[in-house]
C-alpha cells in the first residue's frame, strides 16, 4: 500500500490508515486557520483501496481540482484540495522525497538544498530521504 502525504504550504502531513479530520477545531488532525473553514470541515480516509475525501456538511464546501465536492470522492496523487483559502495537494511519499531531500537534525527533519553537504566537518546532520525514513518505520 502506498503512503500518502498532504502538502499544505511548506508542511507535509503523513496520512495514516483511517480518518484524518481537517478543520478549525483544535481536535482536528490538521488544523486550518481560515474563517471560511468549519470546525470539522472535511474527512480524509485512507484504506487499502486508497484515499478518499468527504465534506462534513460545511457551510462553504470543499473543492477537489476546482470542482465542488459532493459525496465521497476517491483521490489520487496530484489532486488539489481547497478549503476556504487553504490549498493542499495530495502526494505519494516517494515522489515528495525525490523532490525535497531532508536532513535529520537534533530538532527533527528540516529541508536541505541539493548543494548542502550535511556530512561536512562541523555539522551534526546526516542526510536522509523520506523514503529511507519511512522504510525504517514499522508497517502498521
Amino acid at each position: 500500500m502506498s503512503t500518502f502525504l498532504l502538502k499544505l504550504s511548506d508542511m507535509r502531513f503523513p496520512l495514516r490508515l483511517g480518518e484524518t479530520l481537517l478543520g478549525r477545531s483544535p481536535y482536528c488532525s490538521i488544523v486550518l486557520s481560515d474563517a471560511r473553514c468549519s470546525r470539522e470541515h472535511a474527512a480524509l480516509r485512507v484504506t487499502a483501496a486508497g484515499p478518499t475525501i468527504q465534506d462534513l456538511g460545511s457551510r462553504n464546501g470543499t473543492r477537489v481540482n476546482g470542482q465542488l465536492l459532493t459525496g465521497i470522492q476517491q483521490l489520487v496523487a496530484g489532486d488539489r484540495i481547497e478549503i476556504g483559502s487553504q490549498s493542499m495537494e495530495l502526494e505519494l511519499a516517494g515522489q515528495a522525497a525525490r523532490r525535497h531531500p531532508l536532513s535529520v537534525t537534533h530538532d527533527g527533519l528540516t529541508p536541505v538544498s541539493e548543494e548542502e553537504t550535511p556530512t561536512a566537518p562541523g555539522t551534526n546532520r546526516r542526510a536522509v530521504h523520506v523514503t529511507d525514513a519511512l522504510e525504517l518505520a514499522p508497517a502498521k
